[in-house]
């Protein structure tokens, strides 16, 4: 018991000191575990846990499988394809990535059932282009017709004030008076006549006229300061161009407009009546009718019908019998002016005979101004005979191109000029 109390630690005893008889020799080695595959255990003497080292976490370490030695540290390995390995030790390889194009890739069948476009999908594809290039169009078109119809309703308003600003401002009905009295400054025949003929008709013989359906002209040897003033600004506008024809008014609407006679009716479809460009026109007299408006059974003027209230619109107001029955439309030209009372207004198509300006005879223009009063939404029960001479306004309806508007109005006075 000697090392109890000395200072000298115990030694453990050497293995073969203990006697256990399981000392191995020096020349013997460890026998090693083995893990049988069929059960999956390791014999009962192993250590409880067994570190296998994986090769791919070894540093430098490479899989055998992969071509690679864990000897070596993967410095060596051998390639499955095509590729030497002194293509791809100069980039061969990797530069060929680059130059891969989509359709070098084969898609997966689902991925090829999605990039097939169908008939169905195709005619989609080809709508949806179409109505997105006409809306673009549309709206162009809109735009430019907005900008041009501003730039019509300018030209016109300039035309109005420079017109009216000579500073006439009568009443054309008072043209037509015959008492001195109310029309100071305006002298008068004693003798007046129809269109056609010489008929005296004595003092206060208006009535008469009235009843047998003739126009009354009333021949002016000295005109008041207004008519001069507005034949003035009527010759201002004929010296800036020459197809002036004269001035259209119809009290109550917006009808308001110079009259142009042109070399054709296509010319002032687009032009303005200073021959600028511009869609809206201007309100035209048919190129076959005279310049003096009695040497034409039928005056016929043309215009366009612009949804704003601009140029002939206003046509269409003749359709309500109270307005039809009380307004009459003014005429005013250098040699006079020329008062018409409606007596038909119906809606023809554009190659009706609604717009005739040459007659074989005064009974076919008769017979023509009677078809006319009987297609008419309203009756004035007019009598025509050969001395009658009509106005026309046409206008298109807005709907089918086809389809016109068509006012027919009746010469009932006129103030000529000598």
């Amino acid at each position: 018991m000697f090392w109890l109390f000395g200072d000298d630690k115990p030694v453990p005893p050497r293995p073969e000191e203990e006697g256990t008889g399981d000392a191995l020799r020096e020349d013997e080695e460890p026998e090693k575990a083995v893990e049988d595959p069929d059960d999956g255990f390791l014999p009962d003497d192993a250590p409880e846990e067994v570190s296998v080292p994986d090769p791919e976490e070894e540093e430098g370490g490479e899989d055998p499988a992969d071509g690679g030695s864990a000897e070596t540290g993967g410095e060596e390995f051998e390639l499955f394809s095509e590729e030497s390995d002194a293509d791809f030790q100069s980039g061969v390889f990797i530069n060929s990535l680059d130059q891969l194009e989509e359709e070098d890739i084969p898609l997966s069948e689902h991925a090829a059932e999605a990039e097939r476009v169908s008939v169905f999908e195709y005619i989609r594809r080809v709508m949806f282009w179409f109505f997105l290039a006409a809306f673009v169009v549309s709206m162009f078109l809109l735009i430019r017709n907005g900008i041009q119809k501003r730039k019509a309703a300018q030209i016109y308003r300039e035309i109005q004030e420079e017109f009216f600003s000579a500073g006439f401002s009568f009443d054309a009905s008072e043209a037509f008076r015959t008492d001195r009295a109310q029309m100071p400054g305006l002298e008068e025949d004693t003798e007046q006549r129809t269109i056609h003929t010489m008929t005296e008709l004595l003092a206060g013989a208006e009535n008469d006229a009235a009843d047998t359906g003739e126009a009354r002209i009333v021949e002016v040897r000295e005109h008041n300061e207004e008519f001069e003033r507005m034949r003035a600004a009527l010759q201002n506008m004929i010296r800036k161009n020459p197809d002036v024809y004269g001035w259209l008014s119809v009290p109550g609407t917006n009808i308001n407009y110079p009259l142009a006679k042109g070399a054709d009716n296509e010319y002032y479809l687009n032009h303005a009546v200073n021959g600028e460009y511009n869609p809206v026109g201007c309100i035209f007299v048919d190129y076959r009718c005279d310049r003096s408006v009695t040497k034409n059974f039928n005056t016929v003027c043309y215009g366009h019908n612009i949804q704003e209230g601009a140029m002939l619109h206003d046509v269409t107001k003749f359709f309500n019998e109270e307005y039809f029955k009380s307004i009459n439309i003014y005429v005013y030209t250098l040699e006079g002016i020329y008062e018409f009372e409606p007596f038909a207004v119906y809606e023809a198509a554009y190659d009706d005979e609604y717009f005739r300006v040459s007659f074989e005879s005064a009974e076919d223009f008769v017979a023509f101004a009677e078809d006319a009063q009987r297609l008419g939404t309203h009756d004035k029960g007019f009598r025509f005979t050969d001395k009658d001479r009509i106005l026309t306004l046409s206008t298109c309806t807005n709907g089918y191109w086809t389809q016109r508007f068509a006012l027919h109005a009746k010469l009932v006075r006129a103030t000529v000029f000598d």
